[in-house]
């Protein structure tokens, strides 16, 4: 008899934890902005069509990926997106900027930026080396026709899965980057302490997760992962009211926890 051989599930990356709950609880708010709302079902197939976009645009694991976005729903199709290609997501905080800055540089080497239109980004696409992706108003009905790529890439523990620069540094400060356990780490911690604070609310008649336009870069990024359900946890809650997550100490996930 052949010995039993034990595989090992993959729950580093944390996009992993997003089809998870999308194969829990598909029909489960996640997210909405003013106009949308998504469930895990809708993040979960908008963001592997995000995924299928990037391999088409020849991003691979260990690339990156720069978000000059706010904290939206694109943002987070997007951010997913590039962590199932296993790419490292470069949140940029928006500032003031002309012409000759090199989205490239101020992206932490990215060479791939997805950026809300401005004055000066059709003058950046013109001067820069960089692919510059205008991200409108109707991006997300955009990317209901890319390609999807459904699977994970896998990532270690320690592979780095954030890239971060503080705004308004030189290009060549140094950089920040991120751990898959690290935004895992961050995700629990914020969502504990959201739920916390939302507790006098009945689980039944909390809203989703909502999209704000004022989050940018780190805070976006630790927010959103905060909109994924822990275990015990309920439908994931808006942001209104509650501290800011980037305020919130990063404790070490439970002992023995894969999430």
């Amino acid at each position: 008899m052949r010995p039993l051989v034990w595989k090992r599930i993959d729950v580093s990356n944390l996009a992993t934890a997003l089809v998870d709950m999308a194969q829990r609880q598909p029909q489960g708010l996640a997210m909405q902005d003013e106009k949308t709302v998504l469930t895990y079902a809708d993040l979960d197939d908008l963001s592997a069509r995000a995924a299928g976009g990037l391999r088409a645009h020849g991003v691979r694991p260990g690339d990156r990926i720069g978000l000059r976005l706010p904290c939206s729903l694109a943002f987070a199709v997007l951010y997913f997106g590039a962590l199932r290609t296993g790419a490292v997501a470069v949140p940029v905080y928006p500032r003031t900027r002309t012409p000759t800055v090199d989205p490239c540089h101020e992206a932490c080497g990215a060479r791939l930026v997805f950026t809300a239109p401005d004055k000066t980004t059709s003058q950046e696409m013109r001067k820069s080396d960089t692919t510059l992706i205008p991200v409108g108003p109707d991006f997300l009905d955009q990317v209901t026709f890319w390609p999807r790529h459904t699977g994970v890439v896998h990532r270690w523990d320690h592979d780095p899965a954030i890239a971060v620069r503080a705004p308004d540094t030189p290009s060549g400060a140094q950089e920040a980057l991120l751990s898959h356990r690290m935004l895992r780490t961050a995700a629990v911690t914020a969502r504990t302490l959201i739920d916390n604070t939302a507790s006098h609310v009945d689980p039944a008649q909390v809203p989703p997760f909502s999209a704000s336009g004022t989050t940018h870069g780190l805070n976006a990024v630790i927010l959103i992962g905060a909109c994924l359900l822990t275990p015990g946890g309920h439908a994931a809650v808006s942001d209104n009211g509650f501290p800011d997550a980037a305020d919130c100490p990063a404790a070490p996930p439970p002992s023995g926890s894969a999430r």
